[in-house]
């Protein structure tokens, strides 16, 4: 949770439809795609120095959706193998979800990646309920071939039950839907050094420019480890028309263990994240439109264990502060429309407005960072069916008005390096941003049943008043 909230959704009910049990009533057809393509990015320099300035991939995709009489099944497969270039003040993996207890040096370099990424549900109803269930797994393997090394493996498991009930008739009843999950995750993270010449020094970070001092050098061997639960109810038409809402709870509790010293239990990170949509809809014979509401709030607690004097390598552990803490808060609103021509054409537009706030702290010496942006989007869809062909545009834009950011720093050690990306991440957040993407796709249509299909990708993004990036994603496919 180091950023802003993201851009919204391309339908305005969207958010109810991750709830299992609520699939039986979306509004989709049955299709399976396949897909395999190459993904690029470069950055003059990047929005994060952790994140590093640009990526080469090469995926192949699955994403499929059926419906087989009364049930409803769902899956997708994703795999990725690529690298990620100039990745500076960060050798861990899963940078956004273990922040900001991450291992780091000042030297840095370009990183391979090995992505998996599997993910399967069904619904089924019974009379007026309807049964559900889903499951995913993550798996990430990162390493590096030069000093420093990381090698670093991760895997993410979530599973979710979820029941909803439908009151009134079949056609145009409500329906209230309820789903709970459990996650866990671990990751090891281990840097090797061979030179043995010019050896960097290692530190276990804390947060805005600090680390552990007591634990720099050589402890190259940690791992993280942790668990989740969450849920989340919605209310819907099963038409699609009228009102809805969504309401979600997500907690995570994830530890960080340094192996080298006798598996210490060094800190501890907890996050919540509440959210709350709201909106309307109404469709006629052709026409779709709809609006919400939304708020979202995200908490991170650090908690750092103290120890004292080793004992043979043992580190009792004597107390415990809490000295991190980051806030996310996004208040949002957007509207939207649709028409369906009668040769099965399509056109949407959508616009959404938010307003965006970040602050992130740490006590004893204390450091404050803030951030707060008023944003405005545009998305525009077009599908054109003519003869033996399907072209699809998607075309995006959203401007970013920061309205004030904040860095405080108290000590006396404001200059030292860990502060290099906490200072560049402060110059991305007090600046105005914009953002472009474009999307084109050309299918052949002639054989329903089984239609080959191109896709190009572009985005853009322009920050800090003269950096940018561009990405490119180009793939192709088949879907039936």
């Amino acid at each position: 949770m180091v950023g802003m909230c993201h851009v919204a959704q391309a339908q305005v009910n969207d958010d109810i439809f991750f709830n299992p049990a609520m699939k039986n009533y979306q509004d989709r057809a049955s299709q399976t795609e396949v897909s395999v393509g190459y993904d690029y990015r470069h950055a003059t320099t990047p929005m994060r120095l952790e994140q590093g300035d640009g990526n080469s991939r090469v995926f192949a995709d699955v994403d499929a959706f059926l419906r087989k009489g009364k049930t409803t099944l769902w899956g997708e497969a994703y795999y990725n193998n690529g690298s990620t270039r100039n990745i500076q003040f960060c050798e861990t993996s899963d940078f956004e979800l273990l922040y900001p207890y991450l291992m780091a040096d000042t030297v840095g370099g370009k990183s391979k990646q090995e992505r998996y990424h599997f993910l399967g549900g069904f619904s089924y109803p019974l009379g007026r309920w309807n049964m559900a269930a889903e499951g995913s797994y993550d798996a990430l393997m990162e390493y590096r071939t030069r000093d420093p090394r990381p090698k670093n493996l991760s895997g993410y498991l979530k599973a979710s039950i979820a029941v909803s009930y439908r009151l009134g008739n079949p056609r145009d009843g409500y329906v209230l839907g309820l789903a709970i999950d459990a996650r866990k995750y671990k990751q090891t993270n281990e840097v090797k050094l061979y030179n043995e010449v010019s050896v960097p020094t290692l530190y276990h970070l804390t947060g805005l420019g600090y680390d552990y001092y007591r634990f720099r050098g050589m402890n190259t061997s940690t791992y993280y480890k942790g668990y989740g639960v969450g849920g989340v109810v919605d209310w819907s038409r099963v038409n699609g028309q009228g009102w809805f809402a969504h309401a979600e709870y997500g907690y995570l509790d994830i530890d960080k263990i340094i192996s080298t010293l006798n598996e210490l239990p060094m800190a501890n990170i907890k996050e919540y994240k509440e959210k709350i949509s709201f909106g309307y809809s109404t469709r006629g014979e052709r026409n779709v439109f709809g609006w919400n509401l939304a708020e979202e709030w995200v908490c991170r607690r650090g908690r750092e264990n103290i120890f004292g004097t080793a004992q043979d390598n043992v580190y009792p552990q004597i107390s415990t502060m809490a000295p991190y803490m980051a806030d996310k808060a996004c208040f949002s609103t957007e509207l939207g429309y649709r028409h369906l021509a009668r040769n099965h054409s399509e056109f949407a537009i959508n616009w959404n407005a938010r307003y965006d706030s970040w602050e992130e702290s740490y006590d004893s010496p204390y450091r404050d960072l803030e951030g707060d942006a008023w944003v405005n989007g545009l998305s525009l869809m077009s599908k054109i069916n003519a003869k033996d062909w399907q072209l699809k545009v998607n075309l995006s834009a959203e401007y970013q008005w920061s309205t004030s950011s904040d860095l405080y720093l108290s000590d006396e050690e404001a200059n030292c390096a860990l502060l290099t990306p906490v200072e560049h991440y402060y110059d991305y957040l007090g600046s105005d941003r914009q953002f472009v993407n474009a999307m084109v796709e050309a299918g052949y249509t002639k054989n329903k049943r089984f239609i080959p299909f191109g896709r190009i990708g572009w985005q853009y993004a322009h920050y800090m008043e003269t950096e940018h990036q561009n990405s490119l994603q180009v793939s192709v496919g088949v879907k039936f």
